[in-house]
């Protein structure tokens, strides 16, 4: 019973404004905003991405939309045996934050793809120091004391990174520097993405949420890697809103 209340008072909030969820992913079921948004993309000129099962599209318009249905450009690459199936329309606003509606492929036209109205709309809230989560298995090797050490990376952002201690007996001093960072993360391909920075400084220490060792380092980055991360930590954003977080 405490379960379908707590559901209910979940749904409730979603239908009157944005929800929290947690890792910057906020959510409403609101008619009212997702109407507004719908006209800012129109009104704005803002490019969407749509993406189905095994395709991402380019670029493409939003045409118009009413109370039932909204029509985009059909991409000029749209596999031809697509089946009406769940799509993602994704979009990155005037404040350069990601957003995705989720609608339902209705009709294809020789010129436009007409879905659904979006029932949810998702929003991954990114403040300048926004950290995203990585992939299980992401690595980091760097020099520490003289010593070349490696540990697990729990999360990044555009400045900095919580490192994962191997053991707890491993530590770093708050105020040490690390040296030559080689960030591995995983991927759909075998060779996953490399990050590399010059220097860091450890700034805190903490636990997890699996009581691991974690240590905070503050990266002193030069140009090249400030834009080599910043395409990491993008690509990141756009793969947690693909993968359908807060569905």
């Amino acid at each position: 019973m405490m379960a379908k209340a707590n559901t209910s008072a979940e749904d409730k909030a979603l239908l009157s404004g944005w929800v929290d969820f947690g890792d910057g992913v906020h959510a409403t079921r609101s008619p009212q905003i997702i109407q507004q948004a719908l006209d800012a993309i129109i009104r704005q000129h803002i490019f969407c991405i749509v993406v189905a099962k095994g395709y991402e599209s380019g670029k493409v318009v939003l045409l118009e939309h009413d109370d039932h249905r909204i029509v985009l450009d059909r991409p000029t690459d749209w596999p031809a045996e697509m089946s009406p199936q769940p799509l993602r329309v994704i979009f990155k606003d005037r404040g350069q934050l990601w957003n995705k509606f989720v609608v339902d492929l209705l009709e294809v036209t020789e010129d436009s793809l007409i879905t659904s109205m979006p029932t949810k709309y998702v929003r991954l809230q990114r403040r300048d120091n926004y950290r995203v989560e990585v992939p299980r298995g992401s690595t980091v090797l760097f020099r520490h004391r003289g010593d070349l050490k490696e540990f697990g990376i729990e999360n990044i952002s555009a400045n900095g990174g919580l490192f994962v201690s191997p053991s707890r007996r491993i530590n770093l001093p708050v105020g040490d520097m690390l040296t030559d960072i080689v960030m591995h993360f995983p991927a759909d391909d075998k060779q996953g993405v490399e990050v590399r920075i010059g220097e860091g400084r450890v700034v805190r220490s903490c636990d997890n949420d699996r009581r691991e060792l974690c240590f905070g380092v503050q990266f002193l980055i030069k140009n090249r890697e400030e834009k080599d991360l910043m395409q990491y930590v993008r690509q990141r954003e756009r793969e947690m809103l693909r993968k359908g977080m807060a569905d």
